[in-house]
C-alpha cells in the first residue's frame, strides 16, 4: 500500500466481515471483484500523478466549490482526483433512508471536503431516485426536487438503466445515463456497464417527452454523446475469482460494485477514466479524471446501489 493511500484511506477502514450492501453483495458473491495494486503505483507513483496542466482541485474546490463539481476535468489533467463516498443509512430497518457523502481527499487524512450530499427517494410508481446537492441540515428530510442541483433516476422497475437531470439549468437537460447489462442469477460474469455522457452545448435537436438520452444512443444519433464502458476483469483459473488491477490502488476490499470505466483512444487503446471500489463496509474509493465531472462521477457511483437481478 502507497504513503498516499495510506494518508487518504486509514481513517475510514475498519475490520468487517459483513460484505453486505444495498442490493446484498452475498447474493452476488460470484461476481465479487478483486481488487490488485498497480506494479505502476509502487514503482512510480510521483511520475503516475505528474501532469501539465495548470488545473488546481485542491484550491477551486476551498474558493469555489459550487463551480468545482460542475467543472469538467481538463484532459490535459492527467491525474487522478482522489474522493471517497460514505453511505449512511438510517432507520430501524437501515433501508428506506440511505444518504452518500461525497468527499474530495487531499494529500493528507484530514485534509477532506464534503462535495456534495445524496438522498436515495422512493417515488411513486416504485421507481428509485438520488436527489442530489451540497450540504444541508438533515438531508433525509431537506434534501429534495427544489432544492437538488441534479437527480439520478432509474427509468425501469428491474434497475437497468438510469438518467441524471442537471437541476441547475432550464428544462433540467440529461447530462448523463447508465445502462447496465440484464443480469440472470447464477450467471458466470460480472456485470456490464455503459456510460453516456451527454454535452448539451452540442446538443441540436431536441428531446421529445420521455425521451432520454439512452433512446438517442440507441437510434443512433450519438453525435453529442461519448461513451464510456466498464473495464472486463479477468477471471483467474486458478483462483476462481474476477481480478481488476486499480491503477490507484485505493480499493481494499473484493465486491461486485468495484469496477473502472474506460474510453477507447484514437489507437483503440483502452484508457481509464474512473475507478471505484469498496474500502470497508460502508466507504467507497473514488477517482476520476477527464472526461468527468464530480456531479457525473458521483451519480455514476450511485447507480451501482441497487439491485438488479433477475430471476
Amino acid at each position: 500500500m502507497t504513503d498516499l493511500e495510506l494518508q487518504t484511506t486509514e481513517n475510514l477502514t475498519h475490520h468487517d466481515d459483513d460484505d453486505i450492501d444495498d442490493d446484498d453483495d452475498q447474493l452476488n458473491s460470484q461476481h465479487k471483484i478483486v481488487p490488485l495494486a498497480s506494479e505502476i503505483n509502487k514503482q512510480d507513483s510521483l511520475k503516475k500523478t505528474t501532469n501539465q496542466s495548470n488545473f488546481d482541485a485542491a484550491n477551486l474546490i476551498k474558493t469555489d466549490i459550487k463551480k468545482y463539481v460542475s467543472t469538467t476535468i481538463p484532459e490535459d489533467h492527467s491525474g487522478f482526483i482522489h474522493c471517497h463516498i460514505k453511505r449512511e443509512k438510517e432507520g430501524r430497518t437501515k433501508a428506506f433512508s440511505t444518504i452518500y457523502y461525497l468527499y474530495f481527499d487531499g494529500q493528507t487524512k484530514d485534509d477532506q471536503s464534503l462535495l456534495l450530499i445524496a438522498r436515495k427517494h422512493f417515488a411513486v410508481g416504485g421507481h428509485s431516485e438520488y436527489f442530489i446537492g451540497y450540504n444541508v441540515d438533515n438531508p433525509s428530510k431537506n434534501l429534495n426536487e427544489e432544492n437538488s442541483i441534479a437527480k439520478l433516476k432509474r427509468t425501469t422497475n428491474i434497475g437497468h438503466e438510469y438518467v441524471l437531470y442537471d437541476h441547475q439549468k432550464t428544462g433540467k437537460p440529461q447530462l448523463a445515463a447508465m445502462l447496465y447489462e440484464k443480469h440472470l442469477i447464477g450467471k458466470g460474469h460480472p456485470r456490464r456497464l455503459d456510460v453516456l455522457l451527454h454535452d448539451t452545448e452540442k446538443t441540436t435537436r431536441q428531446l421529445k417527452d420521455n425521451e432520454t438520452i439512452i433512446d438517442e444512443w440507441a437510434a443512433g444519433h450519438s453525435n453529442d454523446l461519448m461513451q464510456l464502458r466498464n473495464k472486463i476483469p479477468v477471471f483467474n483459473e486458478e483462483t476462481k475469482s474476477h481480478h481488476l488491477t486499480f491503477v490507484e490502488s485505493r480499493v481494499i476490499q473484493p465486491s461486485h460494485k468495484n469496477f473502472q470505466l474506460v474510453m477507447l483512444t484514437t489507437n483503440n487503446a483502452e484508457h481509464i477514466v474512473m475507478e471505484f471500489g469498496r474500502i470497508d463496509a460502508n466507504n467507497f474509493a473514488l477517482d476520476y479524471r477527464y472526461p468527468l465531472r464530480a456531479t457525473e462521477a458521483f451519480a455514476i457511483a450511485l447507480s451501482c446501489f441497487h439491485n438488479r437481478f433477475t430471476t
